[in-house]
């Protein structure tokens, strides 16, 4: 594909050689051509990479992308839950669609793009390899579309995390500084991929890398809530009974000596005075109220305080956040595609899983309801560690997957191992857990020709679809219910049974409901369509 910006840059250097031509006897202008040239031809400090056109960019000139259920896959195993999705094909189609339905509404992005080390980034169909003089601009290109839409996508309070390695791990730095702006960076992650040396070859008396990158950023690092840290239980020890139970006891002596020295800090206390070169810590008033709460015991011949549990609820201890993700606590990419393949009930070749517990780690420090979003889904692990999550805590939390289906990955990787956590039961009928409540539906991109006559129409066809991603519902045709003509609505007011179960309606502009009907549903939220969704390409397209 076209490299766009030596393109721009070339057919602006041979307009300037233009104009020097037509000024060649004017030194002045010539200096002031030649200082142009040189800034176009010269480096700039910061990340400058060269713009490179993607099949994908290139289709979307002439079509619009839209999503088509495949609804022989759809999971339902909570029939009053909403719904997950996993979305396949090219995933900046993905991104465009979802910014349409969920501009400003993902609460965590976590994405594990390809590594770009010269095996496995594939561009426009073709292995990049490390003999590519643009290996870098066209990795950087490539994220950079995606990253910028992405960032529309995160709520004000959202959060993005990126794993990468050593090969990219700087030049994406600076993108998302681009990207994200510099002061929303929160922290490079470390996360110990490996504990296992390599011994072959001159590789053991090399450096070996112990550990990857995740870097993350907030949308507005200024509105980001705190993170959500995990209570340590019983972090204080009780090893002692005293009068009201088990507790742990203090001793309330201090030093008597210099500035230390109170007399009026020396009194009985339980019938005993501090011990020589001691006065206590506590005043009179303090002490004779703890000895008539039974507080205070005489331990081993020394006064001392007695703290229960109750008295320190105040106090409470969290686990922090760590920068640094330890194996023994998340994994590695080993137990990753041990999982996986345990899953599959196959060995299916990936070598570089991330572990459920690692992004289970992530996603922990945000609310129950959060909705997450991996677009490079790769083998589903994502999906895996948001359901298992609703599972330990009863939470709401809502996935969104976006992969393609090269080498049949969502197919035969992707798709199985989410329906295989869901149901419990994996592809070859053999039992894998009891399951998990929890709904999926599965859509492929598509597109609509730009050049469709009734293109309205065309697009109307794949409504349904945006609305139950944006809501997270089925169009079952009782609680949620499309209305696509005049007619379809007056079958529906007929029936006043059907009226009292809708929850949410979604109509076509050109259906005018009367005041009568607008009257009876009241209490349900009407969405008109599809200028929610596709308003700029009918606009754009001269339909309107």
């Amino acid at each position: 594909m076209p490299n766009l910006s030596q393109k721009k840059r070339q057919r602006m250097l041979e307009f300037l050689n233009k104009i020097k031509e037509e000024h060649k006897n004017d030194d002045e202008m010539l200096i002031a051509l030649g200082e142009i040239e040189n800034e176009l031809v010269s480096k700039k400090y910061g990340l400058v990479w060269e713009e490179h056109e993607e099949n994908v960019d290139v289709q979307m000139r002439t079509n619009i992308p839209v999503f088509t259920e495949v609804k022989e896959r759809e999971i339902t195993a909570a029939p009053d839950e909403g719904y997950n999705f996993l979305l396949e094909g090219d995933n900046l189609h993905s991104l465009y669609l979802l910014e349409k339905t969920h501009k400003g509404k993902i609460d965590v992005i976590y994405i594990d793009p390809p590594y770009n080390t010269g095996k496995s980034f594939i561009y426009d169909d073709c292995i990049v390899g490390d003999e590519d003089s643009f290996k870098h601009s066209k990795w950087l290109s490539f994220m950079d579309k995606r990253l910028s839409i992405a960032q529309r996508l995160l709520s004000k309070t959202g959060v993005i995390f990126i794993s990468i390695n050593d090969y990219e791990g700087a030049p994406l730095k600076m993108l998302c500084d681009s990207v994200f702006g510099e002061d929303n960076f929160l922290a490079q992650l470390t996360w110990e991929s490996t504990t296992q040396p390599t011994n072959a070859g001159r590789a053991k008396f090399s450096i070996q890398k112990k550990v990857e990158s995740i870097y993350c950023y907030a949308k507005n690092k200024a509105e980001k809530n705190d993170f959500l840290l995990e209570e340590v239980k019983n972090a204080k020890k009780y090893p002692h009974v005293g009068r009201l139970g088990a507790c742990r006891f203090e001793i309330i002596e201090k030093s008597d000596a210099g500035t230390y020295n109170r007399d009026s800090m020396k009194f009985t206390i339980l019938g005993q005075l501090p011990r020589n070169g001691k006065r206590w810590q506590i005043g009179l008033e303090t002490a004779r109220e703890l000895e008539r709460q039974g507080r205070l015991e005489i331990v081993d011949g020394i006064v001392k305080k007695a703290v229960y549990p109750e008295d320190e609820n105040e106090k409470r201890t969290f686990s922090p956040f760590w920068s640094h993700l330890e194996s023994e606590k998340v994994g590695t990419a080993q137990e990753g595609k041990n999982e996986l393949n345990d899953i599959l009930n196959r060995a299916v070749g990936f070598d570089t899983v991330k572990p459920v517990a690692l992004i289970r780690s992530l996603l922990s420090h945000f609310p129950s309801n959060s909705i997450v979003l991996d677009f490079f889904a790769g083998s589903g692990t994502t999906a895996q560690a948001v359901l298992d999550l609703n599972k330990e805590d009863g939470g709401s939390r809502r996935v969104i997957l976006c992969t393609n289906n090269e080498s049949d990955i969502c197919d035969k990787v992707t798709y199985p191992r989410v329906k295989t956590v869901i149901t419990g039961t994996r592809a070859d009928g053999s039992k894998y857990s009891d399951g998990l409540s929890a709904n999926l539906k599965y859509y492929r991109t598509d597109f609509v020709s730009r050049d469709e006559e009734f293109l309205s129409d065309a697009l109307l066809e794949h409504i349904a679809e945006m609305i139950q991603l944006e809501h997270g519902v089925k169009i079952d045709g009782s609680g949620y219910r499309m209305i696509m003509s005049d007619n379809e609505a007056d079958c529906l007011f007929q029936n006043s049974e059907k009226l009292k179960a809708i929850k949410a309606l979604y109509i076509a502009k050109n259906v005018l409901l009367t005041t009568e009907q607008r009257e009876k549903l009241s209490n349900v939220k009407i969405h008109i369509i599809p200028d929610n969704y596709f308003l700029f390409e009918l606009r754009e397209e001269a339909h309107l």
